[in-house]
């Protein structure tokens, strides 16, 4: 598969080259959607794109407190040593420009990008496929367009007073409009050239905007993708983190009781008789001998729940992984999907890695996953991010199946309610 000069210039970086990069252009996406908003509002921009588009990075003098940039880059454990020598390789590579201008108590270092810069951040996040038809309205538009299409199921108006994206991007941009404003009560409704649009463009707008709400034009039977699969990686996702739980209280249980059997005995006063120093040691020894078998019985649990979780994760994760190679492949996943339950036995069959999507967010992140689920993590590239410290006890490690848990919610994300499924087959619906 040939690869595009934009994806080789992602795929070059470092992991901490490209987590940054994909910041900066998480920000620049805000900051071109800002613009676009406050034009469609009728708030003009006049400044140039090189202006508005720049990016805050750090305060000169430091200590003045944290852009946006350095926050999420802390977020993601890339503090701020480091930061300026991970900038200087971008511009080095052609990917953003670096600048600055003067502020109340110094100056702030900005950082712009490129249109390469862009075009490789675009390749290397992007959770579409290349050649994907390009959506004919934005996503806030299209929402507005799927409120107006339910409205209309109902057999009602969308009972919005005033709106700016319905007037201009639905009404005033297309000939014939996709709405029109009710001549009696206060909202909209779809026009028949609308319910038409709708229709038409319904499977490339929904494999871009997942997260809209938008009902198939003919019908819920009508979904690429069956409810009941979803239903079913849920079940296995419940099953193992039920028993995670289970885990855990036999865990602290276990913990509690070993503490309680090296309890010492108190000291008494010597003026007690000895009788009746005998009975308190009678007593905590008694406790002491409850504590050791409570911390045995709890271990024992402690072994059996594990083996448990660990079945239960493999199944998760075996279950997600078929359910993520149908929809690659556009096939029907209950054909291949089965709900969890109890088993003794543990599947010694080699995790096969998922299927290339072609989508390289998708595809890098999988294989880092189930490399790490199968004991095999990748060489990382470049320093390990200092995550933030978990509010948990010391010697707290993860849960049982902990690796096999994190591929399947990775892969259920992107297969759940179809969102793979569409975006593989953008035409069709």
């Amino acid at each position: 598969m040939a690869v595009s000069k934009a994806l080789a210039a992602w795929t070059e970086l470092n992991d901490r080259q490209q987590g940054t990069l994909a910041i900066i252009f998480g920000l620049d996406q805000a900051a071109e959607e800002a613009h676009r908003a406050a034009g469609a509002s009728g708030e003009f921009d006049k400044r140039p794109a090189s202006v508005w588009r720049a990016i805050d990075f750090a305060q000169e003098p430091s200590g003045l407190g944290l852009t946006r940039m350095q926050e999420r880059l802390d977020f993601r454990g890339w503090h701020s040593q480091g930061n300026g020598a991970t900038v200087a390789a971008l511009v080095d590579r052609g990917l953003i420009t670096r600048g600055q201008r003067v502020t109340a108590f110094g100056w702030m270092i900005t950082v712009t990008l490129t249109r390469a810069g862009r075009a490789a951040a675009r390749a290397g996040t992007s959770t579409m496929p290349t050649r994907t038809p390009k959506p004919a309205l934005s996503e806030r538009s299209w929402e507005a367009l799927a409120l107006l299409w339910m409205a209309n199921q109902r057999g009602g108006l969308l009972r919005w007073g005033r709106s700016a994206t319905i007037d201009r991007r639905l009404i005033e941009a297309h000939v014939p409009p996709l709405a029109e404003r009710s001549t009696g009560a206060l909202g909209y409704r779809i026009t028949e050239r609308g319910r038409e649009f709708f229709r038409e463009h319904y499977a490339v707008h929904v494999a871009t905007y997942p997260d809209v709400r938008a009902p198939h034009p003919d019908g819920e039977a009508a979904e690429p993708w069956p409810a009941a699969a979803d239903a079913i990686l849920l079940r296995h996702r419940a099953y193992y983190r039920a028993l995670c739980a289970q885990w855990q209280a036999a865990r602290d249980a276990q913990q509690a009781a070993e503490a309680e059997a090296t309890v010492t005995a108190p000291d008494l006063p010597e003026v007690l008789p000895a009788s009746v120093r005998a009975q308190s040691a009678e007593r905590h020894e008694l406790w002491c001998e409850t504590a050791r078998r409570r911390a045995e019985l709890a271990g024992a649990h402690v072994t059996d729940l594990a083996r448990r979780a660990e079945v239960a994760a493999r199944a998760y994760a075996v279950a997600t992984l078929a359910a993520f190679r149908a929809a690659t492949a556009g096939t029907n996943p209950l054909a291949v999907l089965e709900p969890p339950g109890e088993t003794d036995s543990w599947d010694g069959r080699p995790l096969a890695p998922p299927p290339e999507t072609g989508i390289h967010a998708i595809d890098a992140a999988a294989k880092k996953l189930h490399t790490a689920a199968v004991g095999t993590p990748l060489r990382r590239r470049g320093p390990a991010p200092k995550r933030r410290a978990r509010h948990a006890s010391a010697d707290a490690g993860p849960p049982p199946g902990d690796a096999l848990d994190t591929l399947a919610e990775f892969l259920r994300g992107y297969v759940e309610g179809g969102a793979l499924t569409r975006r593989m087959y953008p035409a069709g619906g």
